[in-house]
């Protein structure tokens, strides 16, 4: 929706002034580039949005051992296995996630985008 996506853009504003680059895991980019690519009719002009969008970020490696790693914790959700490895390894401070409730023994603070945004808004005052 618009408000997750103007959430989206306050929370990067946020870290990338507090913080440095967001960091983000690989699958992202391959999500974002699948999605946006079905709707952009010019194929060079797609590639150097992404390029120039995701050059903004920091992107985490994935490892075999990620992988390996993810059959030994609580997730059920895979992807969201990989994302925490990723965000562990990278050493992140916070992780901005929808989906909480599947990060419920994380080791890193887990903290929905919006109330991300209303905290440091709150801060502010």
């Amino acid at each position: 929706s618009s408000k997750d996506n103007a959430t989206a853009i306050s929370g990067i504003r946020i870290i990338r002034k507090h913080f440095g680059k967001p960091i983000i895991y690989p699958v992202t980019f391959i999500i974002a580039d699948f999605v946006l690519g079905k709707f952009a009719k010019n194929k060079t002009w797609h590639k150097k949005q992404m390029q120039r969008t995701f050059s903004e970020f920091e992107i985490t490696p994935i490892k075999p051992a990620f992988i390996n790693s993810c059959f030994q914790t609580h997730f059920t959700d895979l992807e969201d296995a990989l994302q925490y490895q990723c965000a562990f390894h990278a050493k992140a401070t916070i992780i901005l996630t929808k989906d909480i409730s599947d990060f419920f023994d994380s080791k890193i603070p887990v903290i929905h985008p919006h109330d991300f945004v209303v905290r440091y808004n709150e801060l502010m005052k």
